[in-house]
């Protein structure tokens, strides 16, 4: 329930992924706004007698397209959630100025008919509001612009204490209210699916693809930044023999505890998953291999002081091979895994249960 009232409480590639998806929907939206504007100057041409009027909302009409237009294919970052965000919030803003600026040009020069259809323009912004997965507390911020251009419009231009006022109003909570449920099931759902496609249903853990794919996004940060990274790969040591022994379901324990080793030792900024069977991959930006070393070490020792009961009430603790590994300049994923990947034969060939740096 928390995931769908603020984004607090989910991971930051999930946000990345929700900023892309939110991205590429204001540019579908800001292209046909853009196209309805230009359009829609055929009908005031046809409409409004006054040709003056006309003209001024031909220009307006033609400076917010180009608005429009701007935000559909400037600035675009993906994973970059705050840049979303603003572009958003642009997005739910400049129908309501051109509400504003509109009414100010049809004040004398247009019939009731056409002021008619301006005013639709707060409803529009907040109905757009349902295509964008927004939890509770992003939405109700983002109708805030219509509330305020209603209040604005009808204080300068109507009547703040008539019916008329008052049915737009509870007209507008009401469409506010339906396009923020829709948000938050789309929400809900868009979470539901994430966690299916990128999560390993055992240990909650990145799966190998979701891994391997944020992976090569971190790796092309790092080049275009300069910055260090380092990377670990996980092996739990003769875990066949512990399925053997105990039975799968001990096994499983046994994969889930570790997992529980890695989230508890690891950052927020780091990227950990199951890399395969019982090998898991850790992914560590802005690390060099002292610090590296020294975490792998850590959660090695961890490790051996973990242990799962089995059904039989038996203790059974596991130990853990440890491949360490920096990226290279200009090295590709496919040869840092590689590297990573020998490194850790070599521990395991020094006799498991210890930390290996890759050359």
């Amino acid at each position: 329930m928390l995931d769908l009232i603020d984004n607090r409480h989910r991971t930051a590639d999930f946000l990345g992924t929700r900023a892309s998806f939110i991205q590429d929907r204001i540019r579908v939206l800001a292209l046909v706004f853009a196209g309805i504007l230009l359009v829609w100057i055929g009908v005031d041409y046809f409409s409004i007698p006054d040709r003056a009027t006309v003209a001024w909302l031909a220009a307006l009409r033609v400076l917010f397209a180009a608005l429009y237009l701007g935000l559909a294919f400037l600035g675009d970052k993906p994973h970059d959630l705050p840049r979303a965000r603003l572009k958003l919030f642009v997005l739910v803003t400049l129908p309501c100025l051109f509400y504003i600026a509109s009414r100010f040009v049809l004040e004398d020069g247009a019939p009731p008919s056409a002021l008619m259809v301006y005013a639709f323009f707060p409803f529009v912004t907040v109905a757009q509001l349902g295509v964008f997965s927004l939890p509770l507390l992003e939405g109700l911020a983002l109708a805030a612009p219509a509330f305020m251009t209603l209040f604005v419009v009808e204080a300068v231009f109507g009547d703040l204490v008539s019916l008329t006022f008052l049915g737009n109003v509870t007209l507008l909570v009401l469409l506010t209210c339906l396009a923020l449920w829709a948000s938050m099931s789309e929400l809900q759902m868009l979470l539901r699916l994430y966690r299916q496609a990128t999560r390993d249903p055992l240990t909650g853990l990145f799966n190998r693809g979701a891994l391997m794919e944020r992976t090569r996004v971190e790796l092309d940060h790092t080049k275009r930044n300069g910055h260090k990274l380092c990377v670990l790969l996980f092996d739990l040591d003769k875990f066949k023999r512990i399925n053997d022994a105990h039975g799968h379901l001990t096994g499983d324990e046994v994969l889930k505890t570790f997992a529980q080793v890695l989230e508890q030792a690891l950052r927020k900024s780091d990227l950990v998953g199951r890399y395969g069977g019982e090998e898991f991959l850790a992914l560590l930006p802005r690390t060099d291999t002292v610090d590296a070393e020294r975490l792998a070490e850590q959660i090695r020792t961890a490790c051996a002081d973990a242990e799962v009961t089995n059904p039989d009430g038996d203790k059974v603790r596991f130990t853990t091979s440890v491949g360490v590994a920096r990226l290279k300049p200009g090295e590709t994923v496919e040869a840092l895994l590689r590297r990573v990947d020998e490194s850790l034969y070599q521990a395991k060939e020094a006799g498991r249960d210890c930390v290996i740096l890759a050359a």
